[in-house]
């Protein structure tokens, strides 16, 4: 349809009115399926372009449209517009609305599915994942036909998000059944990742927006305006010359790095630095004009209507209008809110039940804001210039009011034993920590470290008091933990009589960081088979609950203690014990410890009272070694057991003897065994350990075992989802009776999971950095070191720089290239004896290595490109060597190179085949 050429109709007619809803589900489905990271980038890439060319004709280069690509962008970075799209939405109000659209029976197998999304299934992928098991569960019964186009989307999730913020619950309903209505079930499962927030594309928000432009993160860090940024920088040959913090304009402040007190003077390049008290408020930034004020918090919300717009409203602004000094006409400043108790003249802790940015104005308390840096002042932008500039700068804006307004206090200081007695301090002060500064350093919005650290006490090992609790219940992970029970309430015991055990217990906190996956899975198989659901109408009398109640329950005769670190003890009504942990997190398992020896109200209560709550209670001693944190033991690999999938067995095992239990509930897939020890004897021994066999791997099965690697051996490694392990360990555990940890000469084939494990055990020719090597494990090595192909397939540090989005740096963007620079001169072929060299290839090789490609030179197997002059002879005698590779490389020709470098990311390679 073309555009009208009216300005009134232009300002209509939108890309995104034009654009299908399934057009962009489509380019989301490709983006998560692929695993390539160059594929998903050009999946967005050909998205954008088209919205960008559609545009440009649409609207004819108007350089006064406001049209841009914000619409989809919103929909594509759905957390990035927290504040405009709240919709008050979570899995369980969806699992009920489709129940009820669907007519689907509430005890049914699908509505079940639904609202139980998280328990573990053996059935259905995705556990965990609500939108893939909602598309399961609607792909029958859905349309496949949608005509809705991406505005109106948008415009039915506003209308969701409006009704929320007013509270008309009945309405949002409504809002949420159009759309449903309208959807089929490929769009519902993006719209359900859209309304929660969470995508599951597998790209960062940074790689999209280097991908829509150079310049997209660094305006959104100092404006937090995802609309701004898609219309101010609409054209990526536009770069944006002055990005700044603006006065109005919410940015994302600069943050603390957490630190060793050891490495302080190191980090501060052995010169002086500023130390502060690590305030326990709300970060908040104030924007003054005249009689103007703005507000904004850390994430970007808008709190002015809290704290007043002008001297005539709000909880601080009427207060603090007056402080500041004549010559100030705007300002932008950075601290902490805090809440002031003036009757004993001392800040509350956030750990004390109320909120900052709600406090009414017949409060017994009173908001203050402490200031601890300016970013601008009568106009003139100050993130440039030092912090002790700065500071010097900030001393004349206002004059301090105690409670109301007040300048953080920065003391210089030279040494670590400087910063230990100012954490000790803290820690008598029942204070958060402190705060160590670079007085050189710059401001650098949505920058963490930069010269900024933090202290905390539950940072250092040995200052925290730790809690001994019982895990009474638990819930059901997402995500990777699908399937498992991820997090645990946590409980104290009600003081049994002398002689007996305890038998009542009060729920204290709910707990699920701090374990690596390893010991996760180790914890779920000790208790997979005493898991009960959790009924709230007949719930177990011994375990009392708060508001707060687990989707499962264990009785206490059969779990487990955790050691358990957190900041503070805090009121809660949530938890039986009418108070809770502060940032909890598990130590470790206390396998040493009965059920029976946890903590009890009365161990409670003493800690509570000892230290006001606070758990940091001991001082450090820089004289003393710092105390090493605990090593993880290492344990054999053992994977959760959800359930028993005993189908398609080969032969009966039901009456095999049971001589151990090495293997109680483990299950194998026995694939072929040497001709000494058949598939039919390992699946014995596996049967009289106590091991459960199947004929085909499920989500339960702790690993394959093969001797050969057959048509079927391959097949499960390119699916990439199970261990494959060689028969030998097999026999080594049967011989010993004791479930061995895996080694790298152990394995055919690793999980992403165990492979990750295995990078942190060993290094790249599989030998351990912890345990110690004999001679016939050195020979290993050494052969490993001699056979580059037989090396463990690690992940390299270009794997990890792409999985974390560290490579996103143009200074990285050939990281996982290896090249070889074709030499092939003209004036060196006409001329045999020419000394003269590609220079110009000399360059690239240069260019190449500065942006992380390997130049290697000889071309062997393994090379992906080869950069040959345009001009270059013996192009066919390359690619007629290419064909004897394995693995084909790339014949490009120079430019390549030069126009990736000008553009700061890897152009297309197709366009510059030679």
């Amino acid at each position: 349809m073309a555009a009208s050429t009216s300005s009134d109709s232009s300002l209509k007619v939108t890309v995104a009115s034009k654009v299908p809803f399934a057009d962009l589900c489509s380019t989301m489905e490709k983006i998560q399926k692929n695993k390539a990271r160059a594929d998903k980038n050009k999946f967005f890439q050909d998205f954008l372009e088209s919205w960008r060319s559609f545009h440009n004709a649409l609207h004819k280069n108007d350089p006064n449209t406001t049209d841009s690509f914000y619409p989809a962008m919103r929909l594509i970075l759905p957390q990035m517009e927290r504040e405009r799209m709240a919709y008050g939405i979570k899995e369980t109000m969806l699992a009920k609305l489709y129940i009820e659209v669907l007519g689907l029976s509430k005890d049914g197998k699908d509505a079940l599915k639904l609202l139980n999304y998280r328990a573990p299934t053996s059935s259905h992928g995705g556990v965990g994942d609500f939108a893939e098991i909602a598309f399961f569960v609607l792909a029958q019964r859905c349309s496949d036909q949608c005509t809705l186009t991406v505005q109106e989307v948008n415009e039915h999730l506003d209308s969701i998000a409006l009704n929320n913020s007013a509270k008309r619950k009945n309405q949002v309903k409504k809002s949420l059944l159009d759309l449903i209505r309208q959807s089929t079930a490929l769009q519902q499962k993006w719209l359900i990742r859209m309304i929660l927030k969470d995508m599951k594309l597998g790209i960062s928000q940074q790689t999209i927006f280097q991908l829509f432009h150079p310049d997209a993160a660094e305006l959104h860090s100092v404006t937090t305006d995802l609309e701004r940024v898609c219309k101010q920088l609409h054209d990526p040959n536009v770069s944006l010359s002055d990005v700044s913090i603006m006065l109005f304009s919410a940015f994302k402040p600069m943050l603390a790095a957490v630190t060793n007190i050891k490495n302080i003077e190191k980090q501060m390049h052995n010169q002086s630095f500023y130390l502060e008290t690590k305030l326990d408020g709300e970060r908040m930034q104030l924007h003054k004009d005249g009689d103007v004020y703005k507000y904004f918090s850390r994430n970007g919300y808008d709190y002015t209507q809290q704290f007043g717009t002008s001297p005539l409203v709000g909880s601080l602004t009427p207060f603090i209008h007056r402080v500041f000094k004549p010559t100030i006409q705007n300002c932008i400043l950075d601290g902490e809110m805090m809440a002031y108790n003036p009757t004993t003249q001392t800040f509350m802790q956030k750990g004390n039940k109320f909120d900052i940015k709600r406090m009414v104005e017949d409060s017994d308390l009173q908001t203050c804001f402490c200031v601890f840096d300016v970013l601008m002042v009568n106009g003139k932008k100050l993130a440039h210039e030092t912090l002790r500039n700065r500071h010097e700068t900030l001393q004349a804006i206002f004059t301090p009011v105690p409670g109301r307004v007040q300048v953080v206090e920065k003391i210089e200081m030279n040494t670590k034993k400087d910063v230990a007695d100012a954490l000790n301090e803290a820690i008598d002060k029942r204070e958060e920590g402190i705060m160590v500064k670079d007085p050189l350093s710059v401001y650098k919005p949505d920058k963490r470290g930069e010269g900024w650290l933090k202290i905390k006490p539950e940072y250092i090992d040995g200052l925290m008091d730790e809690l001994d609790i019982l895990i009474v219940g638990g819930y059901f992970g997402k995500g990777h933990r699908g399937g498992m029970v991820s997090h645990f309430l946590c409980a104290v015991a009600e003081p049994p009589s002398p002689g007996d055990k305890p038998s009542v217990f009060h729920s204290l906190c709910r707990v699920g960081s701090g374990y690596t996956m390893k010991e996760l899975y180790d914890l779920g198989l000790k208790l997979a088979d005493h898991w009960k659901p959790y009924h709230r109408r007949d719930a177990p009398a011994n375990i009392l609950c708060g508001t707060e109640k687990p989707e499962v329950y264990i009785e206490p005769c059969n779990s487990v203690i955790l050691q358990v670190k957190a900041a503070e003890i805090v009121k809660s009504d949530m938890y039986k014990t009418s108070c809770s942990l502060r940032f909890p997190r598990i130590e470790r398992i206390r396998d040493d410890k009965e059920w029976y020896e946890c903590m009890t109200l009365n161990d409670l209560d003493q800690l509570q009272n000892m230290a006001e709550g606070k758990l940091a209670s001991k001082h450090v001693d820089m004289n003393d070694e710092e105390p090493h944190k605990k090593k993880r033991k290492a344990v054999p690999k053992v994977k959760k057991v959800v359930g028993i999938a005993e189908q398609f067995k080969g032969q009966d095992l039901s009456c095999v003897d049971k001589v151990s239990s090495i293997f109680d509930d483990v299950e194998f897939c026995v694939l072929n065994g040497p001709h000494n020890h058949p598939k039919a004897d390992l699946e014995k021994g596996i049967a009289e350990c106590g091991g459960l066999v199947v004929q085909n791997p499920g989500p339960d099965t702790y690993c394959v075992v093969a001797d050969t690697v057959n048509v079927r051996v391959k097949n499960l490694i390119a699916a990439n989802t199970h261990d494959v392990v060689m028969v030998d360990w097999l026999l080594n555990c049967l011989q010993k009776k004791q479930i061995l940890p895996w080694q790298p000469k152990h394995m055919i084939h690793m999980s992403p999971s165990t492979e990750e494990h295995f990078a942190q055990e060993y290094d790249h020719y599989g030998d351990s950095y912890f345990v110690n090597t004999d001679e016939s494990q050195l020979r290993e090595v050494f052969k490993r070191m001699d056979q580059p192909e037989q090396k463990f397939s690690f992940e390299t540090i270009a794997d990890l720089e792409q999985r974390y989005s560290w490579d996103t740096s143009p200074l990285s963007m050939f990281r996982h290239c290896v090249i070889y620079m074709d030499m092939d001169f003209p004036s060196a072929i006409s001329d045999p004896n020419s000394q003269i060299r590609d220079t110009s290839l000399d360059l690239r090789a240069l260019e190449l290595r500065y942006y992380g490609a390997k130049v290697v030179g000889e071309l062997n197997e393994g090379v992906s490109h080869v950069v040959k002059h345009d001009r270059g002879q013996h192009l066919q005698k390359l690619k007629s060597l290419r064909r004897t590779f394995e693995r084909k490389f790339k014949i490009v020709s120079e430019s390549w190179v030069t126009d990736s470098v000008k553009a700061g990311i890897v152009q297309d390679e197709r366009n510059y085949l030679l």
